[in-house]
């Protein structure tokens, strides 16, 4: 006689995840692409309105967002996060280890397969950012490090960039008007696809810890312009105030 297991189970509900994923993937987009700027004050009826959605769906997302530390909850609500200036290094820091490790690997492990695909991942990428579509520069970058992390044969590297991704992708919106870092950074890419190319492991991973660090100083000197541009209109803003009184 066959003993029989019984097990507590609760009746299952269905869920809207396809339209909570897209509403999160909606969001993301915006935040990643500067649309939805750090600091700004996300406001239920208005996303509700824009999106086309139920606000009990959307507060799903908003919760997901939170996890990711996209969005946090002050007193007066949801905002988008800002990346702290310390955060932002450590991010940087993070990253360059990561993909200067994963340039080494594919010097070491890529086959010919590896080489057409990263060879066919730059073509594209060239033309994202002579397209100067910044979306489209983010999906293909994203491309490219994947090939390069599929030849590395480590997909570990390739789930914490991915994981990364969001936040790195935030820092990268810092600079979506500067048009010489874009030109540099491509320039960046094309000398590390070059080492990669030829088999040089030392300036292959050199390569790509100098582009990360090229990234992180606009990033970083963008921030500090807004700071203190923000500071200058607030000092002039209380003058104003003091004169007026």
């Amino acid at each position: 006689m066959n003993d029989v297991t019984r097990i507590a189970l609760v009746p299952l509900t269905m869920e809207s995840a396809p339209l909570r994923r897209k509403i999160v993937a909606a969001l993301r987009r915006a935040i990643e692409t500067g649309e939805l700027k750090p600091g700004t004050r996300l406001v239920e009826k208005d996303l509700c309105q824009e999106l086309n959605v139920s606000r009990t769906s959307l507060r799903e997302a908003l919760r997901e967002l939170q996890t990711e530390k996209l969005v946090i909850a002050v007193p007066r609500g949801l905002i988008v996060a800002e990346i702290s200036e310390e955060d932002a290094a450590n991010i940087y820091q993070v990253r360059a280890a990561l993909e200067g490790l994963v340039a080494a690997q594919f010097v070491e492990s890529a086959n010919e397969l590896d080489v057409d695909k990263l060879k066919a991942a730059l073509g594209r990428l060239e033309i994202a950012y002579r397209s100067g579509d910044f979306e489209r520069i983010l999906d293909e970058k994203k491309r490219f490090y994947d090939v390069i992390c599929m030849g590395a044969g480590n997909a570990i590297v390739r789930d914490l960039l991915d994981h990364l991704g969001n936040r790195i992708n935030q820092l990268r919106s810092t600079t979506r008007e500067d048009s010489r870092r874009w030109t540099a950074s491509l320039t960046e890419l094309k000398k590390l696809a070059s080492a990669l190319f030829a088999r040089n492991r030392k300036a292959a991973r050199t390569a790509a810890i100098k582009h990360v660090d090229a990234a992180a100083r606009a990033a970083l000197r963008k921030r500090r312009e807004k700071v203190g541009a923000s500071a200058v209109s607030s000092r002039a803003s209380a003058r104003i105030a003091t004169v007026s009184k």
